[in-house]
């Protein structure tokens, strides 16, 4: 069992306490759907059974909000925020083998330089969901996940959204305390101007999931892949 150091949990207060205050300014409706918090239990639970170790400050949040209801407005840019028992679920279910073709660093540099597939930060761009834990979606369609492993530059813990049908990853931020920081300052900034906010949000669904994504329409490659000779994928009929 992991145990949640007083840091992570005073952290996350504070970043929740955050958002929660941003949301009373833009969305209050949306606050009665943050659920409550998990039991420990149920929390060791996603680790025994996805056999990964979650960031304390995962770990913390839980303990505050396990997960939002579904219901408008959302008070996240997603339809929901996954429960603990969703959250293995729903990381099962996407979990996919890599593919011992597409997932290598020539491959993908060779689709990311052909427009094919979108990075946007220091994140591996493949379903697979090995070391990874999905906590939320938008449809099915867009997912954020937890990358518990990421390449060269990358920090174990960074939150990352995956538009699933538009081969699209981009890294939203280094931590969870992070990520809930970054967006209550959105929501700062869309209620005192909206126009300076990266935040779309309608008034009766909530914030628009496209909250995150790098506006380039062809991002260059990812550090970690500039200096990788690309070459094609060989089970693909060019």
């Amino acid at each position: 069992m992991a145990e949640t150091n007083d840091r992570s949990l005073d952290d996350i207060e504070s970043a929740w306490a955050l958002v929660e205050a941003a949301l009373r300014r833009v969305l209050p409706d949306s606050l009665p759907l943050l659920a409550g918090p998990a039991e420990a239990s149920e929390i060791d639970a996603i680790e025994a059974e996805l056999g990964v170790t979650l960031p304390p400050d995962f770990r913390a949040s839980l303990r505050i909000h396990n997960g939002s209801n579904y219901g408008n407005p959302a008070p996240v840019p997603l339809e929901y925020l996954f429960d603990t028992g969703e959250i293995v679920e729903m990381t099962r279910a996407w979990h996919s083998e890599a593919d011992p073709d597409i997932d290598n660093p020539p491959v993908m540099a060779c689709l990311i330089d052909a427009g094919m597939i979108h990075v946007s930060g220091p994140v591996r761009p493949t379903s697979s969901l090995r070391n990874r834990v999905v906590v939320g979606t938008m449809n099915g369609d867009v997912n954020w996940f937890i990358d518990l492993d990421p390449p060269e530059g990358g920090t174990p813990g960074q939150v990352v959204r995956l538009d699933l049908e538009c081969c699209q990853w981009d890294v939203l931020a280094p931590s969870w305390t992070a990520l809930l920081v970054r967006y209550a300052e959105d929501l700062e900034r869309f209620a005192d101007d909206p126009e300076s906010s990266t935040l779309e949000i309608d008034e009766d669904s909530g914030p628009m999931s496209e909250w995150g994504v790098d506006p380039v329409d062809k991002p260059p490659r990812p550090a970690w892949l500039r200096d990788v000779e690309a070459r094609r994928p060989s089970t693909w009929n060019w």
